[in-house]
């Protein structure tokens, strides 16, 4: 055969695959609109194999959050519609009741497109089968369970010391930045402190410095893993991507996670020869990750009991330290609702170097607070889930194994609910008040 017959067959033999690929594709997305056409869908404004996601990435640029496209969607097509991108379909949920039928009542699974995202990252292994990723409904069952006893009111108590101190840190580090010229960035500060303290209290590592270091190895492992994975999430050909830059940044990123990972395998090993040697050790998270590794449900290696300690440190920060970001911010923008909160705490704590816990349990208002802040800008804006069965919703017959979207910043949004939705109010949450569903 001639070098130019070969390089012939050889062209053809590309394009023919190429072509192939193509029309598959092509069929499977024709297919996923065909089988939910009778669900009502917003008109896709551009290219319509790349489905919504157009207008998701365009909303997002604006800096706006999806949820909110959600809400406009929902008045245009009501609390189920399903949008497409690419060669998946998802059904966005806006009712309370199938939420409480997905999460609680039926054996709803997660769906592996989005949360095995999370398992590895640009080849690195992120949270492998921690808690947040684990598909398996009775794996993640009995990993809830393991993680119950750190939470009761005997173990919290016990740390108010820890939430003390590193407050009190906090407030020394911020007094030195108040010359009333230098801005300083509460999100980042409320990040770190929230890492300073699950570091502290869950895995017993007292010895980061992550408050008066901005430039904290951890903290920075922290920020450019979370960087890294948004980045992973949006990219979905990045084994192609071979640009200089992005080779960079995905390297950079990989080097971050297994600085994380080994930073909770030193803590491991460490605390296996606590217990081991009979050395006192604490009853935290990180010991009964331990112990349920060794139990006859855990049977955990190192690279599992890793996932979990990499799962706490990410999620535990991320959305503790969103919620008091937004609490900080909200407080901002309401000088009255501050007041209340200032007198409050006057009145409760007053000079008191320390604060107790029952001193919380007697901040009414504060609690109230919290309470507004999660509805009106939950840390947590959503999540998805897939249904084992053939489902009705308000009419519409939701296929099994169907990706459904819960939203609760939409649902937290609606007027069908709340008096008011889009005005912060904390009173609402008085339990004389009428301005909101309860039952919801």
């Amino acid at each position: 055969m001639s070098v130019t017959r070969f390089f012939v067959l050889f062209v053809g033999l590309v394009f023919l695959t190429a072509l192939s690929v193509c029309l598959y594709l092509l069929g499977w997305v024709l297919y996923i609109h065909w089988k939910y056409r009778h669900i009502p869908s917003p008109k896709i404004m551009g290219n319509f194999f790349m489905g919504h996601i157009t207008e998701l990435t365009e909303f997002e640029k604006k800096g706006r959050h999806l949820s909110m496209l959600f809400l406009k969607w929902k008045k245009e097509y009501g609390t189920v519609f399903v949008i497409f991108t690419m060669n998946r379909a998802i059904v966005v949920c806006l009712e309370p009741s199938i939420v409480k039928e997905l999460l609680v009542n039926s054996r709803s699974t997660k769906p592996a497109a989005l949360y095995g995202k999370f398992h590895t990252v640009f080849g690195q292994r992120f949270v492998g089968n921690g808690l947040f990723s684990e598909l398996n409904n009775d794996h993640w069952e009995k990993k809830r369970k393991m993680l119950n006893p750190p939470f009761k009111r005997k173990y919290l108590m016990d740390l108010m010391y820890q939430y003390n101190n590193s407050t009190e840190e906090l407030i020394s580090y911020l007094k030195l930045k108040a010359d009333g010229k230098t801005e300083v960035h509460m999100a980042h500060e409320f990040n770190k402190v929230a890492l300073d303290i699950i570091a502290k209290v869950a895995f017993g590592l007292d010895n980061l410095n992550v408050i008066h270091d901005d430039d904290a190895p951890f903290c920075q492992a922290v920020a450019q893993s979370m960087k890294g994975l948004m980045h992973y999430i949006r990219t979905p050909f990045w084994k192609v991507d071979f640009r200089k830059e992005s080779q960079a940044a995905m390297e950079k990123s990989r080097k971050a996670m297994i600085f994380m990972r080994n930073i909770a395998e030193k803590c491991i090993l460490n605390r296996i020869e606590d217990i081991k040697e009979g050395r006192n050790y604490p009853e935290d998270i990180l010991t009964h990750i331990i112990k349920y590794s060794r139990s006859k449900d855990g049977m955990m290696g190192m690279e599992e009991m890793i996932d979990e300690c990499f799962t706490f440190f990410i999620a535990g920060q991320e959305t503790t330290a969103q919620l008091m970001s937004y609490t900080f911010e909200m407080i901002g923008r309401h000088p009255e609702i501050y007041k209340k909160l200032q007198e409050e705490v006057d009145c409760i704590i007053g000079e008191k170097p320390v604060i107790s816990y029952d001193d919380i349990s007697k901040l009414e208002y504060m609690t109230l607070v919290f309470k507004e802040v999660l509805r009106y800008t939950p840390p947590a804006a959503g999540i998805q889930r897939q249904n084992v069965e053939d489902i009705i919703i308000n009419g519409y017959k939701i296929p099994a194994r169907s990706n459904i979207a819960l939203s609760h910043y939409s649902l937290s949004r609606d007027e069908r609910f709340w008096d008011k939705p889009e005005e912060f109010n904390p009173e609402r949450f008085r339990e004389d008040n009428t301005s909101f569903d309860k039952e919801f």
